[in-house]
């Protein structure tokens, strides 16, 4: 299981909502941070995404510091 996982919310065979869902139904005892990159910003998607078991959402375009600030506020940088 990897630490961080940057993920899209569109994919071309799953979508990442269903990744999210489909990675945090699994039994594992390490828990992989999950973090949103996308343009799929409104605040219906965004709380699904955190239903879903995102820990962050980063909208793009973004930067470096941007990234960089969500990655501290999840402990994963």
């Amino acid at each position: 299981m990897p630490d961080l996982i940057l993920l899209d919310w569109n994919m071309p065979v799953m979508s990442g909502l269903d990744f999210v869902t489909a990675l945090r139904a699994m039994n594992s005892t390490k828990h992989a941070r999950v973090v949103f990159c996308t343009s799929v910003a409104d605040q219906f998607n965004v709380h699904k995404g955190f239903e879903a078991g995102a820990d962050e959402f980063v909208t793009k375009p973004f930067d470096a510091e941007t990234l960089l600030a969500k990655l501290h506020r999840i402990g994963a940088a």
